[in-house]
């Protein structure tokens, strides 16, 4: 963990991270049509070809919801292997809540919120299974 990740594998799993509040809204969204979303047919045929519209819509929200709920596991498995609550309560305001870091007024020094925020991206990273 010691080694820098690759560039492109950094910026996707800073991306997934920052994104943790979307994707839980993202997940409830989808449970939500799921569920509740289904599109009324008025009795008419539309096409010629035979099929479950209905079948496919939700085998379709299903995956997505699927790589969606991996993705918020793999950052809050990340966050849980934080060292202790300071370091959380950093990763959360800085990288979830998207406040910089002169304005975290926690007992952690710029250079050691740094080095946190490289260390959950590289906790995210594992998680992902990209490292």
């Amino acid at each position: 963990m010691t080694e820098r990740l690759p560039n492109d594998i950094y910026r996707q799993c800073t991306a997934i991270a920052k994104s943790y509040y979307a994707m839980l809204q993202r997940r409830q969204e989808l449970t939500e049509m799921i569920l509740y979303g289904s599109v009324l047919a008025d009795g008419q045929p539309k096409s010629n070809s035979t099929g479950n519209p209905t079948a496919q819509k939700a085998e379709k929200l299903i995956a997505l919801q699927s790589r969606n709920d991996y993705k918020i596991k793999a950052v809050e498995q990340a966050w849980a292997r934080m060292p202790d609550i300071a370091a959380r309560n950093f990763i959360k305001q800085n990288v979830f809540e998207g406040t910089r870091m002169h304005y975290i007024n926690l007992p952690i020094s710029i250079p050691t919120m740094k080095r946190l925020r490289s260390k959950f991206i590289c906790f995210v990273a594992e998680e992902l299974g990209e490292i």
